[in-house]
């Protein structure tokens, strides 16, 4: 019985993880023709955007703990909140390259902390971000 034209049986589709190990093989042998370039294309793209989609996710957490602290009076939660931010720094370490440092915009995860912020607390914070990366990427201290 045929296939309909639009559902395809590529081992891309049909065993991603053996897709992965022969297109590796392929790579280690230098074998041109044993990979698939559209699908290979279309994963390199992918991870790109999610290291970069990761950092944004990273700096998004660390924005909203740091606006809490510094635009809020809620004093009983600035020791968790300074764990939390240490703990982001962390992770983020261990996603920034000198090629994501390149690409990094404030821009939106400022703006969706600010958002998730403002969902919490009715207070006034700025339309731009107020942290320089240097700052969002300093540890804090803990014990003040």
């Amino acid at each position: 019985m045929n296939q309909p034209l639009t559902v395809s049986n590529s081992l891309y589709e049909t065993d991603y993880f053996l897709w992965l190990e022969k297109q590796a093989i392929a790579i280690k042998n230098r074998d041109l023709d044993g990979l698939d370039w559209e699908n290979l294309l279309e994963e390199i793209e992918y991870l790109g955007r999610e290291q970069i989609n990761a950092v944004n996710s990273l700096l998004k957490q660390i924005i909203i703990h740091r606006l809490k602290l510094d635009y809020t009076s809620n004093i009983y939660s600035r020791h968790h909140w300074k764990c939390e931010i240490n703990a982001f720094i962390d992770a983020l370490e261990d996603k920034l390259t000198n090629a994501i440092l390149n690409k990094i915009d404030l821009k939106k995860p400022y703006t969706r902390a600010r958002r998730a912020v403002l969902e919490q607390y009715n207070i006034n914070l700025p339309q731009d971000c107020p942290y320089s990366l240097d700052e969002l990427i300093t540890y804090m201290e803990v014990n003040d």
